[in-house]
């Protein structure tokens, strides 16, 4: 469960000060065993995770924990903490099953090795299937000493009642627009694409970032939006292409793709009801303009519905092509 592979720089965290003020407030003798982290997408939860395990394994003082520069700090950032263990969703997989929740159950139960607690990230809690959470259920009624789990989600609400009620809530939002414009500009990005990157990724720092790292990344969530701007009124045909070219995106997930498009037909809804100044995809305002002008708003909230069932579809372990199918047939069917 190596983190060498993922982002680990917890120095470049910014923003969430109310959260963090929560988590540091417990201090680091006694902290809670079981947290979960809820909020947007992309906005910096699991970063924070990362943090909270510096925090606590750190070798300074408290009121200057986490430092960045002793050891155990240094490990993090370097992802080869012994003690910080990380669990997501498996390559070519949808969900986080019951294995991989029991392989790391076996690890928490142990002594630290070189830190004061052992740290379980457990990434896109939501992403866990009813027999992975029936799992975890004994190790929250009878969690393991000197061991923290944070099961970081988007979507606190699909976790079993079961454990949910056994975990401490910290709720997350999205960074201030201000936040958002200076931590872009302070990677780099100059003034316009910092502020393009700002409006189109409304809060989610991560997301942002992502982009600026890979300007490929920014062509295909362009093209992915461009996809699905085009199916309302389309042919069968069309629609069925539309689904193969979205199934095929490289965008990090099925989840993201759904996201994405849901972001334009919202932007569409917020369009109709005359809140330009609130639309995020201004680079696809005229578009937007066209199918506001003639789509009634019912037509556009059961856009907006077929994508919440195709995310519920997801949850269950549903083919992403399916559902991807599913999705692009019902939105060619929306009038325009």
């Amino acid at each position: 469960m190596n983190e060498q592979a993922f982002h680990t720089n917890f120095l470049t965290l910014s923003g969430h000060q109310q959260a963090r003020a929560s988590l540091q407030k417990g201090g680091r003798r006694q902290p809670f065993p079981s947290l979960v982290f809820d909020g947007p997408s992309s906005i910096g939860k699991r970063l924070t995770a990362v943090w909270y395990g510096a925090y606590l394994n750190c070798l300074a003082a408290d009121e200057k924990a986490p430092c960045g520069i002793c050891t155990s700090c240094k490990k993090i950032l370097q992802g080869s903490h012994p003690d910080l263990h990380y669990t997501r969703v498996p390559e070519k997989k949808t969900v986080v099953g019951v294995s991989e929740v029991r392989d790391a159950i076996h690890e928490i139960h142990h002594a630290p090795f070189e830190g004061n607690y052992r740290v379980w990230v457990i990434e896109e809690g939501e992403r866990l299937t009813d027999e992975a959470q029936n799992a975890l259920l004994k190790t929250l009624e009878e969690p393991p000493g000197r061991a923290v789990i944070l099961l970081v989600t988007c979507l606190a609400g699909t976790l079993l009642p079961t454990v949910s009620s056994r975990c401490r809530l910290v709720r997350f939002q999205g960074l201030p627009r201000s936040e958002m414009l200076s931590a872009l500009q302070q990677q780099g990005a100059d003034d316009e694409l910092a502020e393009s990157l700002t409006s189109l990724c409304d809060g989610a720092l991560g997301a942002a970032l992502s982009l600026l790292r890979d300007p490929k990344s920014l062509q295909e969530r362009d093209s992915v939006i461009g996809l699905f701007a085009e199916l309302p009124g389309s042919d069968l045909w069309g629609a069925v292409e539309a689904a193969q070219t979205l199934e095929k995106s490289k965008l990090q997930s099925p989840a993201a793709v759904l996201e994405l498009g849901m972001s334009f037909y919202r932007d569409l809804l917020v369009l109709s009801a005359g809140c330009e100044q609130l639309v995020l995809h201004k680079d696809r305002l005229s578009r937007l303009q066209e199918l506001a002008a003639n789509l009634p708003p019912a037509s556009i909230r059961r856009a907006i519905s077929e994508f919440q069932e195709a995310e519920q579809f997801l949850q269950r372990n549903v083919s992403p092509r399916l559902l991807m199918q599913r999705l692009c047939v019902n939105l060619s069917k929306v009038s325009v």
